[in-house]
Parts: structure tokens; sequence; C-alpha cells
């Protein structure tokens, strides 16, 4: 029997062709194609956690991998490698999560539906392949796939700033993308593994010297961390946000920053264990910067969109500091913090995006009191806004409490500075809400509409999304703890 994960892959593929090629009918195309992909990654989650289902495993550690002879070199063997463990399950689950409500919410779309709905599923099946592929050459191919359709996502639809914005996207990510794989292909070729599998490169990496490991383990973390992004590597991120339409937002906030801190965790951390450790303080620096400043240039945003693209970073931030405290219980924060940021952060998108269709700003002090004729909008707005900061019974809750516990067992007192920041953190939500959502109405036309039914249901979703999982976080930590990383039990 057929592992699932080439299975989704050319369903994938597949549906994405065919959006492409649907004309007018490229929506309905999309959206079956969303679904069957959710349905897909449920199955695969249901039989991870230990319901009755197939469970291959061709690679150790991996569960519905397969490897097939690709390349055949005189020096080195490429496979066509790939699988799932606890870690990318979660982040494919958040894939097929935020496709689904993208399609939805982006259901009027009317220029060029089909090239955007393709695009859609082109970004989503490169992110999907960025979190099985189990081979240098492979993940790659991916990596730098996810560029393109979100260059055209930035550069053809909405802002007036576009194309300075897309091409800004695609010089930062393009040059980290390039030093990124120079430096997986020095780790495989210093280290003398025998092919680019995964497996065989994390047995062979961690015997080269400490030094060397240092300098691979620093080009591979520029490499990714662009893509977070970190600071000082975020410049293109607010631009991008503002200019491109609220999918692309939605995708480029819930989607490829989660890449970059899967590609840190898979192919550096764990790769290149002596060079991580050596290079700690240098994690741990730029993830406090990041918290700091994401947070305190957030709280001077007038943009709606711009302060939610500004939040992103502290929350990257954080997910750094998870991975850098290099325990069990920093990993797990840090794939949780992932899965919660690209829900809320997707709600707060799509949020913002309403705001502006309805309202026609996203000018914060220009419209306020706008409970009483958009009470659907404002709760999706305050919802977004309350797990942002970490309210209980949301899924921002369990990921924030867990990534400060671990970072309280790591680093004692310095605890106090995330935690200091998460202050300004409520407080910027805080005004926003205050500002928007109560007090008399200001900038509210007569008889204005609330939220239109298919962005209703987008957003809907992910609400329903982020209580389910603040309620019962188990349902993902179950199914993170068995990945045989870090000291969890899978190991």
């Amino acid at each position: 029997m057929l592992p699932l994960v080439p299975i989704v892959l050319a369903s994938l593929l597949a549906g994405t062709v065919a959006t492409f090629l649907a004309g007018r009918w490229a929506r309905w195309v999309a959206l079956a194609t969303s679904a069957v992909f959710l349905a897909e990654v449920g199955g695969m989650f249901l039989s991870y956690s230990g319901w009755p289902g197939y469970n291959a495993q061709s690679v150790p550690g991996f569960a519905e991998s397969v490897s097939y002879p690709w390349i055949r070199l005189p020096w080195m063997q490429v496979n066509f490698t790939v699988g799932v463990d606890g870690i990318s399950l979660v982040l494919i689950l958040l894939t097929a999560i935020l496709q689904i409500a993208t399609v939805v919410y982006s259901w009027k779309e009317t220029k060029n539906p089909a090239a955007y709905f393709g695009l859609v599923s082109l970004t989503c099946l490169g992110s999907f392949g960025v979190f099985v592929a189990l081979d240098v050459l492979l993940f790659f191919l991916f990596w730098e796939a996810v560029l393109v359709p979100m260059f055209f996502l930035i550069g053809v639809w909405r802002g007036p700033r576009r194309r300075y914005a897309a091409l800004k996207f695609f010089v930062y990510t393009h040059v980290a993308s390039i030093v990124m794989l120079v430096g997986l292909l020095a780790t495989v070729f210093y280290s003398g593994a025998t092919s680019l599998d995964f497996s065989a490169v994390a047995a062979a990496a961690p015997g080269l010297s400490p030094v060397v490991q240092t300098f691979l383990f620093l080009a591979l973390f520029f490499g990714f961390a662009v893509k977070f992004p970190i600071v000082p590597f975020h410049t293109w991120l607010p631009d991008a946000h503002v200019e491109a339409p609220t999918g692309g937002s939605v995708l480029l906030a819930g989607l490829l920053l989660k890449l970059g801190g899967y590609g840190l965790i898979r192919w550096a951390v764990e790769v290149l264990p002596a060079g991580f450790l050596h290079d700690r303080p240098i994690v741990f620096a730029a993830a406090f910067v990041s918290i700091a400043w994401g947070s305190v240039v957030s709280l001077a945003q007038r943009d709606l969109k711009r302060m939610v693209a500004f939040s992103s970073i502290n929350h990257m931030g954080i997910v750094l500091l998870a991975i850098g405290l290099d325990s069990s219980l920093g990993l797990l924060a840090a794939v949780l913090l992932m899965f919660a940021h690209g829900i809320v952060s997707a709600l707060l998108f799509m949020s913002a995006g309403t705001v502006h269709h309805t309202f026609g700003t996203r000018d914060i002090p220009a419209i306020g009191g706008i409970t009483p004729a958009t009470p659907a909008l404002a709760t999706m707005i305050m919802a977004g806004a309350l797990a942002s900061l970490g309210l209980p019974a949301l899924i921002g809750f369990p990921a924030e409490f867990t990534a400060l516990l671990a970072t309280w067992n790591g680093l004692g007192y310095l605890v106090l500075l995330p935690l200091g920041i998460l202050v300004v953190t409520a407080a910027f939500y805080i005004w926003m809400m205050q500002r928007m959502l109560f007090g008399p109405p200001r900038g509210v036309p007569l008889g204005i509409h609330d939220v239109p039914w298919w962005e209703g249901v987008g957003m809907g979703l992910l609400v329903a999304v982020t209580v389910l999982f603040g309620i019962l976080p188990g349902l993902l930590v179950n199914v993170i703890t068995s990945s045989p990383v870090k000291g969890f039990p899978g190991t």
C-alpha cells in the first residue's frame, strides 16, 4: 500500500494544475482541492496519533515515508525521499487549514480568479513539499518553488507599491536561499555523507569539528532567519504584507514564516548540534531583539495591517528563543507557537482585509465604535487579538505559557524580558480594540453591512480552530512529542 505523502503530493499537484486551467470555475476546483487536502491530512493526523490506519516507515523515525532513487552520480546518490514526523505533521495540518480558509475567504476574487486561486494552491503545495522533503535537493526545490507564486500574489494584486514590495521580498529571500543552499551542500560534502538524504546527513554531520559546524550553522541560520524574519533581516515583511491581497498576507504570515522555523529545526539544529550550541548566544541575541523590536514598533502603527505584520516579528522572535533553549520543552513550545501564530495571524489579516473592504481604510484612529454596526466583524477582530496576546482557552495561551516555562527552565530570571514585552503586546492590541470596536461611532457609514458570508465562513473556521486547540492543546502536544528529536519519547 502506497504511503499517503506521495498521494497527497500528487493530488495537490493535479488540483493546482486543474485550478489554473479551470477559468471561471477555478474557485470551485480550488475549494475541492483544499477539501481533499484537508481530508487527507486529517487521515494522516489520526493515523499518526494512534488511530487505526496505515503508517508505513521506509525512513526510520518518519511515518508515511518512502524513498526512491532519483539521480545517480558517481560521487553522490540523490533520492526522492519524503516522510512526516510529529513536527512536520502539525505544520502540514496548519497548511491544510489555511488553504481552505483562504479559498473560502477569497471566494469573490474577480481579478483573474484562475491565476489567483492557482497561485494560492501552488503556495500550499510548495509549503507541503518543504515540510515532507527529506532530501537536501528536494527540500531546496520546494523551498524555492514557494517564492514564485508568492512573488506574483504580492506583485500583481492590490497595493500601489506592489511591484516594489514583491521585488524586495524576492531579492531578500532568494539571496538567503542561496546562502542556505551553500551551507547545506557544504555540510553534505564536508561530512562525507554518502547521499543527500536527511538521515545520511544527520548521521554524518555531527562528526564534524565544532569549528566547522559553527560556520556551517551560521550560514544556515542566516538563510532561515531571513524567512522568519528576524531583526535586522525583517524589512521586507511589512512592505510585502501591506501591498499583498488578504489571501497573500494570510499565506505569507501563516505559512512562509513557518518555513524558516521548520528549516532551522530540521536542517540546522538537528544536523549540526555542536555548531548550534556554540552559536546559541547569537540566536538568543537575535531572539530578544526581535521580540522587543516587533512589539515596540507595533505599538506605533496606525495601519491595522502593518501592526499585525510587525507583531509577527515579535512572535517569531519568541519561536526563535524557544528553539535556542535546546530542550524538549523549548522545541515543543516553538512548534506550538508556529501553529498558533499561523492560525491567529491569518485571522487578524483576514479581519484587516474585511475592515478595508467595509470601511475603505485600515487607519485605526479613523474608525471607531464599529461593534453595533458590524458585530460579527468586531467579534472576529476581538477573537484574533485576544488569542494573540495569550488569553486562556484560546490557542495562544498554551503556546506562550509553554514558551515562558521553557525559558524559565533554561534561562532563569531572563524570562522577565519576554514576559515584560508581553505587556507591550497586550497594550497595542487593547489600544486597537478600544479605538476600533468601542466608543461612539466614527467613520462608520449609515446602512453598512456586516461581514459577507464568504469572509465570515473563512474567519469563522479559524476562530473554531483557535478555540478547539486552545481548550484541547493535547491534540497537538501528543503528536509533536512523538517526534524522534531532543528527548521526546519518540527518540
